[in-house]
């Protein structure tokens, strides 16, 4: 990549240059992955019923977490937060 500060170009470290086309390629990915979902639109309760129903009949299943207990904090004003 190059730059033009001056008459003479002057070419950026590859470090630098590097980082600026991994810039572009990230940023033209997000712009594509909004334009895809955009134009997808919102699925309906028909549609999210069949991907739920093939999500369980190829062997997935959802996982149950189990219950995460928090104890109470004294902050020392006599109240609990």
């Amino acid at each position: 990549m190059q730059t033009k500060l001056s008459s003479k170009p002057r070419r950026l470290p590859a470090a630098t240059a590097d980082a600026a086309e991994s810039r572009r390629r990230t940023l033209s990915a997000v712009i594509a992955h909004k334009r895809r979902c955009r134009e997808a639109g919102v699925p309906d309760a028909a549609t999210i019923s069949r991907m739920v129903e093939a999500f369980l009949a190829s062997g997935g299943s959802v996982t149950a977490c189990p219950t995460a207990y928090v104890l109470p904090v004294q902050n020392g004003t006599g109240r609990q937060s």
